[in-house]
């Protein structure tokens, strides 16, 4: 999903229509596990995604709590008219507007609920925390917060081999590079030290095995093969690369994947 320094420094996975439909099938791969697990949204309740992307998450959201009334931004319009037209086919309203996270184009306390799935680690430091500022700033007194980030070193697939070690390695560079490789680590601090109260780092380690994994195993590739044509890489660094994503495409019996993920929940507390 795509935020602030995404635009600024370029966001990694590009706005493509193959990446659109990346993140169809990513937010279809989290729906159970993590999107709706632990998620529990009252009728009425007033919902903004930061980051919105092409709309995936909404859609789950709109059509696992038809009552909720939805809103999302993007800072990418090509997004945004893509989830525009996602939605509509699918039958679920959402009011969704071009805007950078770090100001919301919304007047104090306009949500009860704000969500932020894989956008943080977009940003640098600076701009996460602006970014949850500006998410509390909106939030009206008690409303609460969703926040979806991982720690790519966290990531680990078996069996293993030179190559697969490679491509996990490259994550944690790229991912670096160009936001936070550790955002789900440092959602604590974050959400603490920009104000929120009553929170829940959210940790939680999954696990992959059999048709989950290979699924898993897949998105994970075509993440990493949308980052490897970069000039800066060599001939041979490239070639690895490339065969670490041929063999997270073909895992064998017995194969898994594993990495830690935080959904952290935290409240928006009083108004200051």
């Amino acid at each position: 999903m795509s935020e602030s320094s995404a635009a600024e420094k370029g966001y990694i996975h590009g706005y493509a229509t193959t990446e659109q439909q990346r993140l169809i099938r990513q937010a279809e791969l989290w729906k159970d596990r993590l999107i709706l697990d632990g998620t529990v949204l009252a009728g009425g309740t007033r919902l903004l995604e930061v980051g919105c992307g092409a709309g995936a998450v909404l859609r789950i959201l709109g059509e696992s709590f038809p009552d909720v009334h939805l809103g999302g931004v993007d800072i990418s319009p090509a997004q945004i008219e893509f989830a525009r037209d996602h939605l509509a086919a699918h039958g679920v309203r959402a009011d969704l507007d071009v805007a950078d996270a770090r100001s919301l184009p919304y007047e104090t306390a306009s949500f009860d609920h704000v969500w932020m799935m894989w956008v943080l680690e977009h940003m640098s430091e600076d701009d996460a925390k602006a970014a949850l500022r500006e998410a509390r700033r909106v939030l009206a007194p008690g409303g609460r917060i969703t926040v979806i980030e991982t720690d790519y070193a966290t990531i680990k697939v078996g069996p293993s081999s030179p190559a697969v070690t490679s491509v996990l390695s490259a994550v944690v560079g790229a991912m670096r590079a160009f936001g936070q490789s550790d955002a789900g680590t440092q959602l604590w601090g974050w959400l603490d030290e920009v104000g929120f109260s009553d929170i829940d780092p959210g940790e939680r380690l999954l696990t992959f095995r059999g048709a989950e994994m290979t699924a898993m195993a897949h998105y994970f590739a075509d993440a990493v093969e949308a980052t490897i044509d970069n000039p800066a890489l060599s001939s041979a660094e490239e070639a690895i690369l490339r065969q670490g994503v041929r063999e997270l495409r073909e895992p064998g019996p017995g194969s898994w994947l594993r990495g830690v993920v935080h959904k952290a929940q935290a409240s928006a507390g009083s108004r200051d």
